[in-house]
């Protein structure tokens, strides 16, 4: 029996001292390494107004533009295959929006509504005047609400898993809801690399898909000392300023032809949503893709069969 009590004893001071670690941002890797490994051509860093922002340019310059805004939790990486797909004939501008991946910003965060005037200025240093943009999740969101506001400069609309109001609870596992609980009331300041291979594979239509390299990327880069803190402000300041009333009626001023491409799995936006989508876009012509088993990330999960999808949209509809 003693000996069982000083094995418990130890276990829980290996556990209190793992855990303390963690806390201290012992674990966390620093913002150079992470560049050094994610920052690789044709990455730049531009700055723009308050932030510096990490960005890549590729393509014909000469090109129709596009634009692409990636997700919560993750940065331009999202786009790679994607981009790839289209930068032989289009320009393709993406960049890490604060407070997400590399990029930087000494002002608070206003959530959407500040990486929207963000935009603004990255669409004025760069010069462009007409462009489709191709978003996703909060992305999506916010390209919408661009297009709104701009509708002489958007010529089309590329988005999936498009939320236009809060999104409902996420279907997690238990796993998952213990690993948040966790990160949330005892080391807020860190999540192992398993957290994210988990609930990564979690919001895969087919998990057998998701990648090694996807998981390190996603890993580093939401990882980075102080990111979890920015994080909240953005989303503090998001609540208030888009999800109180949602983005339903900016959506009902687009007039852009819009292409929604919609993984059928997806345990953070359920498929009917994406009709729900449709009649909000009262404006607009609407194209839907479903894509029976994929889940919330199409362009990792899919990159090929999506990016083609994409591509052929494109072609037909910026002209």
């Amino acid at each position: 029996m003693k000996r069982l009590l000083k094995l418990v004893g130890l276990l829980v001071i290996a556990a209190a001292l793992l855990l303390g670690s963690m806390r201290a941002g012992w674990w966390n890797p620093s913002y150079d390494e992470v560049r050094e490994a994610q920052a690789t051509a044709p990455s730049t860093f531009e700055t723009i107004g308050t932030a510096t922002l990490h960005m890549r340019d590729e393509g014909p310059r000469d090109g129709p533009v596009v634009i692409m805004l990636h997700s919560s939790m993750t940065n331009l990486r999202e786009w790679d295959g994607w981009a790839d797909a289209l930068k032989d004939k289009y320009r393709v501008i993406r960049f890490d929006w604060p407070p997400y991946g590399l990029s930087t910003d000494s002002a608070p965060s206003t959530g959407m509504p500040g990486v929207v005037a963000l935009l603004e200025k990255v669409v004025a240093a760069k010069g462009l005047e007409r462009f489709a943009m191709v978003g996703t999740s909060s992305g999506a969101t916010i390209s919408t609400l661009y297009a709104a506001r701009h509708p002489d400069q958007v010529t089309a609309l590329a988005l999936s898993a498009l939320p236009l109001e809060a999104p409902p609870p996420t279907d997690f596992s238990r796993l998952m809801w213990a690993m948040i609980w966790t990160h949330e009331n005892i080391v807020p300041n860190y999540y192992p690399r398993a957290y994210y291979r988990q609930s990564l594979s979690e919001l895969y239509g087919r998990p057998e898909r998701l990648t090694d390299e996807t998981v390190d990327w996603y890993y580093q880069t939401n990882t980075i000392p102080g990111g979890f803190a920015r994080v909240k402000e953005y989303w503090e300041a998001n609540k208030k300023a888009v999800w109180a009333k949602g983005a339903a009626g900016d959506a009902a001023k687009v007039t852009a032809p819009i292409l929604l491409q919609w993984g059928d799995r997806d345990p953070v936006l359920p498929k009917a949503l994406a009709t729900k989508a449709v009649s909000q876009f009262e404006k607009a012509k609407v194209e839907v893709i479903h894509y029976p088993d994929v889940g919330h990330y199409p362009m990792l999960e899919l990159p090929r069969d999506t990016a083609r999808d994409l591509r052929t949209w494109l072609d037909r509809t910026v002209k």
